[in-house]
């Protein structure tokens, strides 16, 4: 039997697939009512269905070169200057990035429109891993790498004015989480969020819509009509799935009764087709990637790579999350799509690349743990000791060097310098502190012998 490192890729790949095909088949199902109804789609009942398969072979074939990158040859780039590149291309989108419903989101390119919030998440990753496994002994002071979360704040800042609060609390919440495995402390990170609160309840006093939210979260059905429209049917499409649910292709909410029914508000169509039980395994699903990913980063050697691994996970569990969450009326709706089934090419390939790095890490984790060479039990129970904020090298060396036990003896020879009793220490542990005659002897010894040695090889 293999180590479960070693197969970790293979669930990642399969749920990904599986995944993937759930995504392509529920956009089609969802979005036929719509394209056929109107004539902005040409009426064409494959319009939508057409766009995602080929953002599937986009994202599918960049998750296949991905996979192949060495992650470690490119870091430096994919670091800060990638980072740079980002943040202007985000003031960039701003300034003239195409207005759809009030929002500057997009760059339009002929028929090809590219979200560039989606590409500062996987950024925002790359640059956080390879600062914090840089700095990984000052984490514990916040203060410290105040350079590597400022650049991240800027960012959701940028993302904010478009504006696109949700994916803007996904980067910091990604952050938050990258910080916790790089050992941040907990004062900390509580004082991180304890702020990050605060500017969340800022921003939503700053635009009435967002108030507005709040208001249709404490009651929707207040006005079922007019702003609890989208919610109030987003709960009927899930109560009406039932345990076994309506079946494929057959429910009611798609006829133009549910807004946002191929993007956003997918899970509930979704719901109504599947019902609970399809609901229940699409949940196990990403519980699966989950925790695949989050044992990948446990497993992994490498603390940028670990980082790389910790980032992505979170950020399409977090993502996934939110989003059922608003489907089902628990949090305010923020916009969010889902990973995966949601209609839009540039979440897609970009989840999709994100995949790509976590089977590039198992690849990786893969081939070193057999070229190593085989642990005993001991040694495996000390390489489970490590964290990702301690461990420095793929293969497993020895814990003790000696440093610590001679600083040890060190501060043993001080205290009973002092009038303490003297307890008794090994003599080669304080070659330079001879406070017994027999150690002293045991010194010279030793050193007498080293000559002879040296000298019969000489």
């Amino acid at each position: 039997m293999k180590p479960l490192r070693d197969s970790l890729g293979r669930p990642i790949f399969w749920v990904t697939v599986i995944l993937g095909i759930l995504g392509v088949l529920s956009v089609f199902s969802a979005s036929v009512v719509m394209a056929t109804s109107t004539s902005d789609f040409n009426r064409d009942p494959f319009f939508f269905l057409n766009r995602q398969l080929g953002a599937m072979l986009v994202g599918m074939i960049a998750l296949c070169v991905v996979r192949r990158v060495d992650l470690l040859r490119w870091r430096t780039f994919l670091s800060l200057p990638t980072m740079f590149l980002m943040l202007l291309a985000l003031v960039a989108v701003l300034l003239v990035g195409t207005e759809v419903n009030g929002a500057r989101r997009w760059f339009v390119l002929g028929p090809v429109q590219f979200q560039v919030a989606e590409l500062a998440k996987l950024v925002v990753v790359f640059y956080l891993a390879d600062y914090l496994a840089r700095h990984r002994n000052h984490v514990h002071k916040i203060l410290s790498i105040a350079p590597s979360w400022g650049l991240v704040l800027l960012a959701a800042f940028l993302i904010e004015r478009e504006p696109d609060m949700g994916t803007a609390l996904i980067i910091v919440a990604t952050m938050i989480a990258m910080l916790y495995a790089a050992g941040a402390s907990w004062r900390d990170l509580g004082i991180t969020g304890l702020l990050g609160v605060l500017a969340i309840v800022g921003m939503t006093l700053a635009e009435p819509y967002r108030v507005d939210r709040w208001k249709v979260f404490l009651d929707p059905f207040v006005d079922p009509l007019d702003q609890g429209y989208q919610v109030c049917n987003s709960l009927m499409a899930v109560a009406s799935g039932g345990i076994w649910g309506r079946g494929f292709g057959f429910s009611n909410q798609k006829f133009n009764y549910l807004p946002e029914q191929h993007t956003d508000f997918i899970f509930a169509i979704f719901s109504e087709e599947m019902g609970l039980v399809g609901a229940l395994g699409l949940f196990l699903l990403f519980c699966i990637l989950g925790y695949c990913g989050l044992r990948l980063a446990v497993n992994c050697r490498r603390p940028y790579l670990s980082l790389l691994a910790v980032g992505i996970t979170f950020q399409v569990l977090i993502q996934a999350w939110i989003n059922i969450a608003v489907v089902t009326g628990t949090i305010p709706n923020k916009g969010l799509p889902l990973p995966f089934l949601s209609y839009g090419g540039s979440s897609l390939v970009v989840t999709l690349m994100g995949m790509g790095i976590l089977l590039n890490i198992a690849d990786h984790t893969s081939r070193q743990s057999r070229s190593a060479p085989r642990e005993n039990r001991s040694r495996r129970r000390m390489r489970r000791g490590s964290t990702l904020a301690t461990s420095d090298e793929e293969q497993v060396r020895s814990v003790s060097t000696g440093e610590w036990e001679a600083s040890v003896a060190q501060a043993r020879h001080e205290k009973a310098r002092s009038g303490l009793p003297q307890p008794v220490v090994e003599p080669r542990l304080t070659g330079r502190l001879p406070f017994h005659p027999a150690a002293r002897a045991e010194r010279e010894r030793l050193r007498r012998r080293l000559k002879r040695v040296q000298t019969l090889d000489s």
